[in-house]
């Protein structure tokens, strides 16, 4: 991540005039570190079962249409769970919570390993659900205290980025260790799916030892973190003395009630929702349905089909970066939200929907992949567009606001594995691609309508004084 012009300046012992004490430190770069690798780390362990999928039906005796109500039931409970994590992360702060919920969804990982049946393996479902249910909203309250606002959409592209890097390493993986490979003249045998989630149980462990004894929810109290980097942070044209005063007066503290009545009355809440339930119901079938689609469709062999289900999640991942960067670099460029959000949002999400339906057309493969790769390209795109908006009009609740955002994104991801599952049961598999790009039509639609300037509070001021 590079900064912009002005680190140099603070590099050099000035700042827009005003002196700093020392060459600014990196911390900030290392809070990123942990946040992308939890991402990836939660997206490995919570898609696990997408590529084992018709192994795990056909040992546990279930058809598609329960196995569509297995896929959900994370996004039910994972959902129902975003607000009231959100609030914890408020009350808690980042640091406490992030590790409990690291911990508890490692033991839901090692827990799918000894399901006996389809209640058991529901239930593991819900708890990971539960557990997983507060990892963003804390990421975004610390990326809006730990990164300067000209960088967050980078910031948020990057987060989003990885948590495609764990769904596509997770596929690849999970599909090599199912079949077994060589490596340096080893022979590494096949494990089963259940070894599987053992496996994936470990690195969530590790990463909450890690991030509890490294991390401080706010950079001021940082070890790590001098007055250089606290500037970068703060913003450019606040002198060192105005950031004490600022930093001494917060007008938020842990535990402060959350305005509830406006959150809920606002129609830009209400578009951001609505934008986030269409996004990620269209991205959750890449995640879950989609190495059977291939399988079904395509007549793709099953260790195929996750290597080849990794493709889109990576074409996910580069658009999501870019999305990043672009959104920061159109904000510089023109200082307009409107454009550098909602305008890379739109074009995004329309993009995203031609190339679906397009690869609904194409019998060669090569080319339908190709096809659905440019599609999950610009659904990327104009992820970081929905993160960077729901930080901006936060204001000083983004845990909260973030949570509710998550919220309706997941209730959109629960849904749909229901309405695929129910669509596969009835042998209806290529049609699904029509759904998927009417879905994202849907997602645009909410953008287009969605004012991304000032805070969702600042609105509701504006509205009562008039």
């Amino acid at each position: 991540m590079t900064e912009p012009e002005h680190q140099t300046q603070a590099e050099s012992g000035t700042f827009n005039g005003n002196a700093v004490d020392e060459r600014p430190t990196h911390a900030r770069y290392q809070v990123m570190v942990l946040l992308c690798l939890i991402a990836a780390i939660a997206y490995i362990s919570r898609n696990a079962i997408s590529v084992p999928a018709k192994l795990i039906q056909d040992e546990l005796g279930i058809n598609s249409l329960q196995m569509g109500w297995v896929m959900s039931a994370f996004f039910w409970s994972y959902a129902l769970s975003q607000v009231p994590s959100g609030w914890i992360g408020h009350i808690w702060g980042t640091r406490r919570a992030l590790t409990v919920f690291a911990i508890l969804w490692s033991i839901a990982t090692a827990f799918t390993g000894v399901v006996a049946g389809f209640w058991t393996l529901i239930m593991a479902r819900l708890i990971f659900g539960v557990s997983q249910a507060g990892i963003f909203p804390c990421s975004a309250n610390t990326l809006s205290k730990w990164i300067p606002e000209s960088r967050r959409g980078f910031a948020s592209g990057l987060l989003g980025s990885f948590m495609s890097i764990g769904s596509a390493v997770g596929s690849f993986v999970i599909g090599v260790l199912l079949v077994g490979f060589e490596f340096f003249g080893w022979t590494i045998p096949a494990v089963s799916w259940r070894a599987c989630m053992w496996i994936f149980a470990v690195p969530g462990v590790l990463w909450a030892v890690w991030f509890y004894y490294w991390f401080r929810d706010r950079p001021e109290k940082h070890s790590g973190v001098n007055r250089g980097e606290l500037q970068l942070i703060h913003g450019q044209s606040k002198s060192l003395s105005e950031q004490t005063k600022e930093e001494d007066s917060s007008p938020v503290e842990p535990g402060e009630p959350t305005p509830w009545g406006k959150i809920l009355t606002s129609f830009s809440m209400w578009m951001i929702c609505g934008q986030q339930f269409f996004r990620a119901a269209g991205y959750i079938f890449y995640v879950t349905w989609f190495p059977r689609y291939l399988q079904e469709t395509r007549g793709i062999k099953l260790s195929s089909s996750g290597i080849l289900a990794s493709l889109p999640l990576l074409s996910f991942v580069v658009g999501t970066a870019l999305g990043g960067a672009t959104v920061d670099w159109v904000l510089q460029r023109t200082q307009s939200r409107r454009w550098s959000r909602q305008g890379v949002a739109v074009t995004a999400m329309l993009g995203c929907a031609v190339c679906t339906l397009c690869a609904y057309f194409v019998q060669e493969m090569n080319l339908a992949m190709a096809l659905i790769s440019v599609s999950t390209f610009f659904a990327g795109l104009g992820g970081s567009c929905g993160y960077t908006v729901t930080i901006d009009k936060g204001g000083q609740h983004v845990a909260p606001i973030f949570g509710m955002m998550n919220m309706a994104g997941n209730l959109g991801a629960a849904l749909l594995p229901v309405i695929v599952g129910a669509l596969f049961h009835a042998k209806i598999y290529a049609p699904v691609l029509v759904l998927i790009a009417g879905i994202y039509v849907a997602a645009a639609l909410c953008w287009i309508f969605l004012n991304p300037n000032g805070t969702i509070f600042e609105e509701a001021d504006s509205v009562k004084a008039s």
